[in-house]
């Protein structure tokens, strides 16, 4: 079992791995914050996407594990189905302290892991970001379901596809735009390079211009953490890594942390689109020691990086 920087009870661990077990009626769990360090179990049931979204809390923020039976293909009276797991991060948009904001940022990456393996993600942030329609709709394109439809319409002959975990693993996950891939691929690794010091920060964010919102890079450069919060956008969501070093006992190692910025300003259309794609944004600045989440610029702090990025 992995030891995390929180405590997490056995009635956690055993809700989890209740959602886990097929054998088992409980088809979702609910977990929030007993303390500010502790973990405790909201719900459970058998009630799936509903149950789950009935135990959300109105002002605090909560994780869900769905296990939810997918139909990949039906032919007449036979169906292929398959049993896919999601994993539900629940941010309301608003009434969640300051406090807590800043403290489920630095625990975010661990949260994923314990709740790691999941075929795909999602952050609403109000019950219509979180509907039956959207999680089929996720779970049809990251199994290849939607372009399986699109072309037995057209009378075409099925690509293959890949399904892969996400949430800290290799592999392809939701599709995203990217605006010059290369420049941005160049800029992580430039970041990561220690033959260039003067590179220790790049950021990038969602163009929402366009019917179907844009990754682009934004900025590479020197500066550091104060040079990234400088140039977050204000209205979509930004993405940075950031490194910096740690000495402990005249040994100085290198960091890297992630940086997720998601202003509360950003149209609520646009939360819900660029929601699904957390997951996968984070796989494109992966390897990472640690992360950070804020709404506010004004919660970026140095303090809570370095924190993040710690060894647990």
């Amino acid at each position: 079992m992995a030891s995390f920087a929180f405590t997490v009870p056995e009635d956690v661990t055993a809700a989890l791995s209740a959602v886990r077990f097929d054998k088992d009626p409980s088809n979702f769990c609910v977990i929030s914050w007993d303390t500010p360090d502790s973990l405790k179990v909201l719900s459970t049931g058998f009630g799936g996407l509903e149950g789950m979204t009935a135990a959300f809390p109105e002002k605090d923020v909560a994780y869900g594990l769905l296990r939810q039976n997918f139909t990949w293909e039906s032919v007449g009276d036979v169906s292929a189905e398959t049993v896919k797991f999601v994993f539900v991060y629940w941010f309301p948009d608003s009434g969640v302290p300051i406090s807590r904001k800043m403290k489920v940022g630095t625990h975010e990456g661990a949260i994923r892991k314990l709740f790691s393996q999941y075929h795909c993600d999602l952050n609403p942030g109000n019950l219509t970001e979180i509907t039956p329609q959207i999680v089929t709709t996720l779970l049809e394109n990251i199994t290849g379901k939607a372009n399986h439809q699109v072309a037995a319409r057209a009378e075409k002959v099925e690509e293959k596809f890949e399904r892969k975990f996400i949430g800290g693993m290799d592999g392809k996950t939701q599709d995203i735009d990217i605006v010059d891939e290369g420049a941005l691929k160049e800029a992580i690794a430039k970041v990561r390079d220690n033959d260039q010091p003067e590179f220790d920060f790049c950021l990038a964010d969602f163009d929402t211009s366009t019917k179907k919102s844009k990754l682009r890079l934004k900025e590479v450069g020197s500066g550091g953490l104060d040079a990234l919060k400088a140039s977050l956008a204000s209205d979509t969501f930004n993405y940075g890594l950031v490194r910096l070093t740690e000495t402990i006992d005249k040994t100085t190692a290198v960091k890297f942390c992630l940086i997720k910025s998601q202003p509360e300003a950003t149209k609520m259309m646009v939360k819900a689109k660029l929601g699904l794609l957390v997951g996968a944004v984070s796989g494109i600045f992966a390897p990472f020691h640690g992360d950070v989440f804020v709404d506010d610029v004004e919660e970026l702090k140095m303090e809570e990086v370095v924190l993040a990025t710690k060894k647990r």
